[in-house]
């Protein structure tokens, strides 16, 4: 199954992307050609810190366009080492956010589809959703979540929404906290 991305999130990834865009623009020179990109979007981002008003918005809307081409995880790191930015966090929230939101979707659909056989959801619910989420986020406890889901659809009580995002964000927390401890050796960008 392929997964559909609603126009609200496709809204709030460009947002970030042209966020990202702006904060490499207002880094100083010297920064600026260190960043970890290819050619093209350094000059792109050179030109752009040179430029004023319009002309500078359009220019970032245009890196902005250009980056959802590329993978920005080194430049989200660059940018949390040079200025302590706070983007990469937002964008691991939402990302989580997101795939809680299509864990519950699925658990109501799962509910629905069982109410009408005149059965009762349970723990033996499949989910590709959890299945998705263990993929990106390895290591969470897929039958707390699955539970967490079912509790939330049966009952509509927040708390449980609350705890599958805890879940999600605690392995997630943890597998970045195991990621750089196994590597203490590597060095970090200056």
């Amino acid at each position: 199954m392929e997964h559909d991305i609603s126009r609200s999130e496709q809204k709030r990834q460009s947002k970030t992307l042209e966020d990202l865009a702006t904060e490499l623009v207002a880094l100083p020179l010297s920064d600026l050609k260190r960043i970890p990109s290819d050619e093209l979007i350094k000059e792109d981002i050179l030109s752009a810190a040179k430029m004023a008003g319009g002309a500078k918005k359009r220019q970032i809307k245009y890196i902005a366009k250009c980056l959802r081409q590329i993978d920005c995880e080194s430049l989200f790191s660059f940018l949390d080492e040079k200025k302590g930015s706070k983007l990469k966090q937002n964008k691991i929230f939402h990302e989580l956010e997101q795939l809680r939101d299509d864990i519950i979707s699925e658990a109501f659909a799962a509910l629905r589809e069982t109410e009408a056989r005149h059965d009762r959801l349970d723990s033996r619910w499949i989910s590709e959703s959890i299945n998705r989420a263990a993929y990106h986020v390895p290591g969470i406890d897929q039958d707390a979540i699955k539970n967490a889901a079912i509790q939330f659809v049966r009952s509509r009580k927040p708390s449980f929404s609350r705890e599958i995002f805890r879940l999600l964000k605690s392995a997630r927390e943890q597998r970045r906290y195991c990621d750089d401890s196994a590597s203490p050796s590597q060095p970090t960008l200056k």
